[in-house]
C-alpha cells in the first residue's frame, strides 16, 4: 500500500507556501502606492493557486503511487519532525485550498479597505496552519500547526474591531485555549510514559505490556476533548454559535469550512490508528454524542435570530453526522472501512457546500447591511428580484444540505443511513433523518424571511467594517459560491468516483502496520517501565 518516493521534500512546501506569501504580503501593507490595488488579494490568489494545485498532484500521487513521508532533516528518531500524506491526509489538503482559493476573490468583493489591509496575511497563515496539522506525523508538530490556525483564527474573529466581534472573540480565546491546555496535557503524558511524540511509534508502543494500562484510555479521553472542542462536537461547541457569526461574512464562509474539519480530522486519524479497541468499548458514547450534536444544532438553527447563526448552529448538526463514522465503528467493527468511507464522503461534501451556503448566506447578510430573520419578514424581503443569481445558488446550496439528488449531500447522506441500518442503529437513524427534515424547515424559515415576497425599499444603514459592494464586484462574491456548487453537482453525478477515493483513505486509516512501517523505519524505539 505504501511506497517510497524521491518526492517528499516537496510536502514542505504546503506550510512554506503560505508562508512566505503571508509575509510579503504584510511587506506589501508598508508599500503605499501597492497597498491600495488588491495586490494582497492578488497575492493570496496566486498562492491559493499553486497551494490547489500541489495538493491535486498530491491526491493524484498518493492514490496510485502510495504515501509519501518527509523526515525533516533526515531524523528518523523520535525527536524528528515528520511530515505525513497519504489518500486521506491528500484529499483534505484539495478541500483546503479549493475553499481558501474559493475564499479569496468572495473576501475582494465584500471587505473593505482597512479590514483588507489585514485579512489576507492572517488568511495566509490560516492556511498554513491548516496545511501543517493535516500533514504533521508526530504530536508535537500537530500541536504546533494546531496552535497556528488558532492565533491566526483569534485576530481574524475581532477583525473590524465592532463590540460582538470582541465579545464573540473572547470567548472564542478562552474555549479554544482550554482545548489547546488538554491538548498539551495529553502531549505531556505521552511523552512521559511513551518516550516519544512520533505517531507510528506511540501505535507501536501502546499496546505492548511494558506500557501501564492506564495510559491509552487516558490519552484518549484527553485528545478527544481536545479535538472534540475544536470539532465544535456537543457538548464543547459552545464557542462556535458564540463567534462565528460575528465575524465579517468572509471570514465566516472561510472558518465554517475549515476549522471544526481540522479536529474531526484529527479523531479520525488517531482513533483507528492508536486505539482501535476503544472503538468498540465507548461506542455508546460515542453515539449518543452524535446524535446529540444532531440534535442540538439543528434546533440551535431554529432558534437562530440571524442568518448567520442559523447556518453556524448547523456545522454542529452536522458535525455530528461526520462523527458517526467513528461512532458506528463500535457498532460493529467488521464495517470500519465502510463506516469511515461514507463519513469522508460526507466531510468533503459538507466541506463544500457549508462554505457555499455561507458564502451565499454572508452576501445576503452584506445586501441587507442586516442578517436578523424577524426584520426580514418585515423589510429585508423579495432580493430574488434583485438578486436573481444569488438566489439561486442558495436555493442549490440549501437543497445539496438537506441531501436532494443529484447534489452531493444526497450521496454523503445515503451512504450514512446505509452504514446505520446495516449496523441497526435504528435510534440514530431516526435522529438523522428528523435533523434532516428540520434542516429543510430552516432553510424554508431562511427562504421565506429574505427571497421571497416583494422588496421594501428602505434599508438599514451599513454597520461598521462593511461597505456596499459596487455593482462590478458581484460576479466576484458569485463566483466562487458558483464554483463551489459545480463541485457538489459533479460530486453527486460521479459519486462513484469518490466513493472510491475514499475508501481507499478508509483502509489507509486503518492499517496500522502499513503506517508504522513506512513512518517509523527502522528506528529502534524503547519504552521504559514506570
Amino acid at each position: 500500500m505504501f511506497s517510497h518516493s524521491a518526492l517528499p521534500n516537496l510536502l514542505a512546501a504546503f506550510a512554506m507556501l503560505p508562508l512566505l506569501a503571508a509575509g510579503l504580503g504584510l511587506v506589501l501593507t508598508r508599500i503605499r502606492f501597492i497597498s491600495h490595488l488588491h495586490t494582497q488579494g492578488v497575492l493570496a490568489f496566486l498562492a491559493g493557486v499553486l497551494n490547489l494545485g500541489a495538493s491535486g498532484w498530491l491526491l493524484f500521487h498518493v492514490n496510485t503511487a502510495g504515501a509519501l513521508v518527509l523526515h525533516v532533516g533526515a531524523r528518523h528518531g523520535p525527536f524528528g519532525i515528520v511530515l505525513v500524506a497519504d489518500v486521506f491526509t491528500a484529499l483534505i489538503l484539495v478541500l483546503t485550498a479549493l475553499i481558501f482559493l474559493a475564499s479569496v476573490p468572495f473576501a475582494i468583493a465584500l471587505l473593505d479597505q482597512r479590514d483588507r489591509m489585514g485579512y489576507y496575511p492572517l488568511s495566509l497563515f490560516l492556511l498554513m496552519g491548516v496545511n501543517g496539522a493535516i500533514l504533521a506525523g508526530d504530536l508535537f508538530n500537530l500541536y504546533v500547526f494546531f496552535e497556528i490556525l488558532v492565533i491566526s483564527s483569534f485576530v481574524l474573529v475581532t477583525l473590524g474591531g465592532q463590540a460582538e466581534q470582541i465579545k464573540g472573540g473572547l470567548r472564542f480565546v478562552v474555549l479554544n485555549l482550554l482545548a489547546s491546555m488538554v491538548f498539551l496535557g495529553a502531549l505531556a503524558i505521552t511523552y512521559g510514559t511513551l518516550g516519544t511524540l512520533n505517531m507510528a511509534h506511540i501505535a507501536l508502543l501502546l499496546p505492548q505490556p511494558e506500557v501501564p494500562a492506564w495510559v491509552s484510555p487516558v490519552l484518549a479521553g484527553l485528545l478527544f476533548v481536545a479535538f472534540g472542542s475544536k470539532a465544535a462536537l456537543f457538548p464543547l461547541h459552545f464557542w462556535l454559535p458564540c463567534s462565528y457569526h460575528t465575524t465579517h461574512p468572509a471570514i465566516n464562509a472561510l472558518f465554517g469550512g475549515l476549522l471544526t474539519k481540522v479536529g474531526l480530522y484529527a479523531l479520525f486519524r488517531l482513533y483507528p490508528l492508536w486505539f482501535p479497541h476503544l472503538l468498540s468499548q465507548w461506542h455508546i458514547l460515542f453515539a449518543c454524542l452524535a446524535g446529540l450534536s444532531m440534535i442540538v444544532g439543528t434546533l440551535g438553527a431554529l432558534s437562530g435570530q440571524t442568518m448567520r447563526r442559523a447556518l453556524s448552529f448547523k456545522i454542529i448538526s452536522h458535525v455530528g453526522f461526520i462523527f458517526l463514522g467513528l461512532a458506528l465503528v463500535g457498532a460493529d467493527p467488521n464495517l470500519i472501512v465502510p463506516c469511515l468511507t461514507a463519513a469522508i464522503v460526507y466531510m468533503v461534501h459538507h466541506m463544500i457546500v457549508k462554505t457555499a451556503l455561507l458564502m451565499a448566506g454572508g452576501a445576503v447578510e452584506h445586501e441587507f447591511h442586516s442578517g436578523r430573520i424577524h426584520a426580514g419578514l418585515q423589510r429585508n424581503r423579495g432580493l430574488l428580484d434583485q438578486r436573481a443569481w444569488l438566489g439561486l445558488w442558495f436555493f442549490l446550496a440549501a437543497l445539496s444540505l438537506i441531501g436532494i439528488p443529484p447534489f452531493s449531500g444526497f450521496v454523503g447522506k445515503l451512504g450514512l443511513f446505509q452504514m446505520m441500518v446495516a449496523t441497526e442503529q435504528w435510534l440514530l437513524l431516526a435522529i438523522a433523518i428528523g435533523a434532516s427534515i428540520l434542516t429543510l424547515i430552516v432553510v424554508m424559515r431562511l427562504w421565506q424571511s429574505f427571497f421571497w415576497g416583494k422588496p421594501h425599499s428602505a434599508h438599514a444603514s451599513a454597520p461598521t467594517g462593511v461597505e456596499a459592494t459596487p455593482a462590478r464586484r458581484g460576479w466576484l462574491a458569485l463566483s466562487p459560491i458558483a464554483g463551489l456548487m459545480a463541485c457538489s453537482l459533479l460530486m453527486g453525478i460521479w459519486g462513484q468516483q469518490v466513493w472510491n477515493v475514499s475508501d481507499r483513505a478508509a483502509h489507509q486509516l486503518t492499517d496500522r502496520t502499513g503506517y508504522i512501517q513506512q513512518v517509523a523505519l527502522a528506528d529502534h524505539v524503547e519504552v521504559e517501565e514506570h
